[in-house]
């Protein structure tokens, strides 16, 4: 990555190489400059000043910074060649503000001037850099007037016009550039870090951005829309507080500040505002004295605050990025290059090299550095998600497992208790009604009438759902079906008898409708129909008041071999609630309409499982009609003639 980058940046770097030879048959062969502490000189009196008020500048270049001071600059005319029709001067950087260039004439001195002090209208040429046209024939000596409110460079040098149609390409080339790849970069890295949410990536991003406005309003980019050259100074004041708070923002996010104690954020909140205070100092009331304390606010924040930062939080033992320490490292270079070495040769380390606008390159290429890393840093997230993901299905899934093992071991425990309970009971039941029994059939040759009978055929059946208790303790299953020929008609009789008892226990009526079609020789478990019914019917008699149960019998299919018959118990009594229809015959759901009527929600239950052994269902009517009414299918078998002698009508 560091590989790529540094390619990245000797590739930025590039249009700024080159150009110095170009410029050397172009300076003035002697350059000499006058300080004017008061501003306040003309032309003549300058003119008239002796030799010796004059110092020659042996390197041809000058800078000052921040001053008040006017300076004076007599510059011999270099000789114009024959193919030369007209040269062009140009004073120097474009940050320039006043620029006044005075050229002999006949009479005295021709004026002519460029800069934001002046309106764009009076501008000898509107360009922008500070650019005037000397006519051939000029000869001697002319002067040239420079004042600001920023950093002066001045270089004179004379153009022929091919010259400075070269010049101006190259120039244009660089700065294209160096703008189509900043607006290629940072919106890119701004939309990039609004979708992964990444707050170094956006405020890097507007970093960049903030410097690379400021830079072009330095450099005289707003001569392209001249309504706002008035509004140069007030406009580089918000871009050079807003870009200077776009810094402080991105070194915060860099170095975790906000995770160091309290007392950082509130140094880095007071850096900002001696920054803006010194700013607004050097608009409207000293120029010089507020953007140098600018500058100096700048530097300190650089130069001394980042690295004591970024060693609080290293000793803090917050995880920090790379990039925490290769920016305050950059930093620290720049620092040994300008201040302690006076490095002016390497690229952006010269004093006119500030603020220019291939200066925003090393930005840039630091920028591209975040958003690789960054991008790299989401990737990883993401396979740590997924990983951290899969671990998680894993532990769940493990979980699971455990509960299900745990869950399967107590159903086995609850089984093997209920199926011992069940086989304590039946072997306790039986017992009495083996004596209950017996002593029923002691009876018959003392008592009168059937209630002995009676007695025996309801202990018998007993003592068989007792044999089924005792046997579904030992399978955990409802027996085979067993099936045995009778008459159904006297089993309907037995069982109507019952019912008519149940019904009288709440002063109800009972009615047994039998069709016309039901044959009476049939081969069935008459102990499970008897079962199914007689719950039916105790639950219509149970929620049933003074009023009517009813049960019928119809045949809806029959041929030579086997029969179809439904049975169909009616009430009329509360009936099944709308809302427990799905769930009614679940076990131990109880309606919500039955009230303090006893029960556990079983009877249902019992009656459904019984079914299914038979194979069939149980279904309730969805009518209006009050009550209920349950129904259900069998398919039964004609009995032969010879087989109904070895069975009766009883279960």
């Amino acid at each position: 990555m560091m590989r790529r980058a540094v390619w990245l940046l000797l590739l930025l770097t590039w249009p700024t190489w080159g150009g110095a030879d170009e410029r050397e048959q172009q300076r003035p062969t002697a350059l000499s400059v006058f300080e004017d502490r008061s501003g306040a000189l003309g032309i003549d009196e300058v003119a008239a000043l002796p030799e010796q008020a004059f110092r020659r500048l042996p390197e041809r270049r000058f800078f000052r910074e921040y001053t008040h001071s006017a300076f004076w600059f007599r510059v011999e005319t270099v000789p114009a060649s024959e193919r030369d029709y007209r040269r062009w001067l140009s004073i120097g950087d474009p940050r320039l503000t006043d620029v006044a260039v005075y050229v002999p004439a006949e009479r005295g001195w021709r004026r002519m001037q460029a800069g934001i002090v002046y309106p764009p209208e009076q501008w000898t040429v509107l360009a922008r850099q500070p650019l005037f046209p000397v006519e051939p024939e000029t000869k001697g000596q002319l002067f040239i007037r420079v004042a600001g409110d920023s950093l002066l460079v001045v270089e004179p040098l004379f153009w022929s016009e091919h010259e400075l149609l070269t010049h101006r390409q190259r120039i244009a080339f660089a700065d294209g550039l160096t703008l189509g790849i900043v607006l290629l970069v940072v919106p890119l890295s701004l939309v990039i870090g609004l979708i992964m949410r990444s707050p170094l990536l956006v405020v890097h991003a507007a970093t960049v951005l903030g410097y690379i406005v400021l830079t072009c309003i330095v450099n005289g980019y707003l001569i392209n829309w001249p309504a706002l050259l008035p509004w140069t100074a007030h406009l580089r004041f918000l871009a050079s507080v807003t870009s200077f708070a776009a810094v402080l923002t991105y070194l915060c996010v860099l170095l975790q500040v906000r995770q160091l104690p309290r007392v950082w954020v509130w140094i880095y909140g007071v850096a900002f505002t001696l920054f803006m205070l010194s700013s607004m100092w050097g608009l409207f009331v000293d120029y010089a004295v507020g953007r140098q304390a600018a500058e100096w606010v700048m530097r300190v924040v650089i130069y001394l605050l980042v690295p004591v930062t970024l060693l609080a939080s290293w000793r803090r033992g917050l995880p920090l990025m790379w990039m925490a320490w290769a920016v305050p490292m950059l930093y620290m270079l720049q620092f040994l290059a300008r201040y302690v070495f006076h490095a002016d040769q390497i690229p952006w380390q010269s004093r006119q090299d500030f603020l220019s606008l291939s200066s925003t390159l090393p930005g840039v290429a630091v920028l591209t550095c975040t958003l690789i890393t960054e991008l790299y840093r989401s990737r990883a997230r993401q396979r740590w998600a997924q990983a951290e993901r899969g671990q998680r299905r894993l532990a769940a899934r493990a979980r699971l497992e455990a509960t299900v093992a745990r869950r399967t071991d107590q159903l086995d425990a609850s089984l093997h208790a209920r199926a011992t309970l069940l086989s304590r009971l039946s072997q306790e039941l039986r017992g009495p009604l083996l004596d209950i029994i017996d002593r029923a059939r002691r009876l018959y040759a003392v008592a009168s009438g059937d209630y002995p009978q009676r007695i025996e055929r309801n202990a018998q059946r007993q003592l068989e759902l007792i044999d089924e208790l005792g046997a579904l303790s030992d399978q955990d299953a409802l027996p085979s079906p067993s099936l045995r020929a009778g008459s159904l008609h006297a089993f309907l009789r037995e069982l109507a008898e019952e019912a008519e008892l149940l019904a009288a226990r709440q002063h109800n009526r009972f009615e047994c409708g039998l069709g016309a079609a039901v044959p009476d020789e049939v081969l069935a478990d008459f102990g499970r129909l008897r079962r199914v019914l007689i719950n039916l019917l105790g639950n219509a008699a149970k929620f049933t008041h003074d009023g009517r149960i009813a049960l019928s019998v119809d045949c809806i299919e029959h041929d030579e071999r086997r029969v179809r018959l439904r049975f169909c118990v009616a009430d009329t009594g509360i009936g099944v609630h709308l809302d427990d229809r799905a769930n009614m015959q679940q076990p131990f759901i109880r309606g919500r309409n039955v009230g303090a009527i006893d029960g556990f929600g079983l009877g249902l239950d019992i009656v459904r499982q019984l079914l299914s052994s038979l194979g069939s269902a149980l279904h309730l009517a969805e009518d209006q009609l009050p009550g209920s009414r349950f129904s259900f299918e069998v398919r039964l078998l004609l009995a032969e003639r010879q087989d109904v002698a070895y069975g009766e009508a009883k279960p």
